[in-house]
């Protein structure tokens, strides 16, 4: 194994300078791809948690006794379509929205205009029956009416799932980008090799023998371009995350790097040269 890496090594430097170029191409497509899935991993989870806060709104019906509220509030949650219940009375409303306009408003008033609700926070893997889920509700004996901000969900999934299917076109794309850089490489240092593969054939030399320092190739261009986009994210997380940059940046706090990053993009690149690398070399022939 050592000769075959000594060897993939040796012949990378006798082609530096298209070695270097296929480094540097693969550490921008390697960084691109990256930016591209932690952005897709932070709008998964930006989603997600805007979707958790958003509320249905259950308006109940005035004359409700606390035995009635008791019990439907229960009911929902034997349901499992909700993370979290919680009733508001229209005393509480009351005092809440005191706080928010001039008291003397709802003096002149002269009663209490709201309505006993309850909040609902839909599950999400259960947003996809929403209105089914609001039609059963409006059809309850002591529902008054439902709201729930369907424009704004709906958006926001659209938005997502636009993002993500040019997330992973954008990815596709880089990842064939990858695949060509190395195949071109690998095959390219073959052919200039021919004359050395041939003598190799002649005196006994099995496929796997001629092959696999190839294959070494591909896997330390793969690797070396991955390592360059590591080495970038993590140059760059500590930029923005610098004091300087969240002045002007606070938003980049709410981001989040996974940690996998720093493993597996450098595990990525090494699979994915070999196997550009074995493709590019296909069968070996003897004549």
């Amino acid at each position: 194994m050592n000769n075959y890496l000594v060897y993939a090594i040796k012949n990378l430097w006798l082609n530096k300078w298209s070695s270097l170029m296929a480094i540097l191409s693969l550490g921008v497509c390697f960084f691109i791809i990256t930016l591209t899935a932690i952005g897709l991993y932070n709008l998964n989870i930006f989603t997600k948690k805007l979707s958790n806060k958003a509320a249905m709104v259950i308006y109940l019906k005035n004359g409700l006794s606390r035995e009635d509220i008791t019990q439907f509030t229960e009911s929902l949650q034997k349901k499992d379509i909700f993370s979290k219940i919680k009733f508001i009375s229209k005393e509480d409303a009351l005092r809440e929205m005191k706080d928010l306009i001039e008291p003397t408003l709802i003096e002149l008033i002269g009663f209490n205009p709201l309505a006993d609700t309850v909040e609902a926070y839909i599950k999400d893997e259960k947003l996809n029956n929403l209105e089914k889920i609001t039609e059963e509700l409006k059809n309850h004996k002591y529902v008054e009416d439902v709201y729930y901000p369907t424009n704004i969900i709906y958006v926001l999934k659209t938005l997502k799932i636009t993002l993500w299917n040019l997330g992973i076109v954008i990815l596709s794309l880089l990842g064939l980008s990858i695949f060509f850089i190395i195949y071109a490489t690998v095959k390219n240092h073959y052919w200039k090799k021919g004359e050395e593969t041939e003598i190799l054939k002649l005196l006994g030399a099995t496929p796997s023998y001629i092959r696999y320092p190839f294959l070494t190739e591909g896997g330390l261009l793969g690797l070396a371009g991955s390592l360059i986009a590591t080495l970038s994210i993590f140059l760059l997380y500590f930029i923005l995350y610098s004091k300087e940059m969240m002045y002007y940046l606070p938003a980049i706090s709410q981001l989040i790097l996974p940690i996998e990053v720093f493993y597996l993009l450098p595990s990525a690149g090494l699979l994915l040269g070999i196997i550009s690398a074995l493709i590019a070399l296909g069968k070996i022939r003897y004549q």
